[in-house]
């Protein structure tokens, strides 16, 4: 694990997240397996990406403060259907899914409690958190960003390492990507949509290679 300066120093980061905090000096494997692990944090204090695991541990629900998930497994049931607002996507992480209607789905969902009075906060959850809910984050950047592709595949593998969207998902997320700069052309493009697009399939399918060979 590579060191990491914290912006602020330790003070400034315990005041934000005090629970991911511990006096006691965690030095052994069997030690750090007892700590828990949080979801990753997409956008500061907004949108978060984990596991199906992670979505049922009421502490760290509570801990973040969410108010919204976004359960895209096939199987896992909604945690707390009478405490949190759920959007329940069905998918499979396979070659068959089709999301042409997650997509915008998800990306509606997690766009209208971003921009509740007062703001929620999101959970996108599949069962591992790296495939189908990295599907449905990238679609959310893509749109409600307007964010290529690129830029937000990018953005997400530095706050997610696991990130890991199957080849099918990404196809469709490209065709995704289509139809937004169609709807979005009479609008001035962002910065990051100045990236160029034609080497996204080369990035995707190094990505897919990182994937397969870990």
């Amino acid at each position: 694990m590579d060191p990491v300066i914290l912006l602020g120093g330790f003070s400034a980061f315990h005041a934000l997240y005090p629970f991911l905090c511990t006096p006691r000096m965690v030095l052994l494997e069997p030690e750090r397996q007892t700590l828990t692990i949080y979801p990753s944090e997409i956008l500061e204090g907004a949108l978060y990406q984990g596991s199906a695991s992670q979505a049922s541990d009421y502490r760290i629900i509570k801990n973040l403060h969410i108010t919204h998930v976004v359960n895209a497994t096939a199987n896992c049931p909604d945690a707390f259907p009478n405490t949190l607002c759920y959007l329940r996507l069905r998918l499979s992480d396979d070659a068959q899914q089709d999301l042409v209607e997650a997509l915008p789905l998800a990306s509606r969902f997690i766009n209208k409690a971003l921009k509740a009075e007062p703001a929620g906060r999101v959970l996108v959850h599949c069962s591992l958190g790296r495939s189908r809910s990295s599907a449905l984050t990238l679609a959310f950047l893509m749109e409600h960003r307007h964010w290529s592709l690129l830029h937000a595949l990018r953005w997400l593998k530095e706050r997610r390492a696991c990130t890991a969207p199957n080849v099918n998902f990404l196809r469709q997320l490209l065709t995704y990507e289509e139809q937004l700069i169609d709807i979005n052309l009479a609008s001035p493009p962002s910065p990051q949509c100045s990236l160029c697009y034609a080497s996204i399939p080369t990035v995707i399918i190094q990505m897919f290679n990182t994937v397969t060979s870990v």
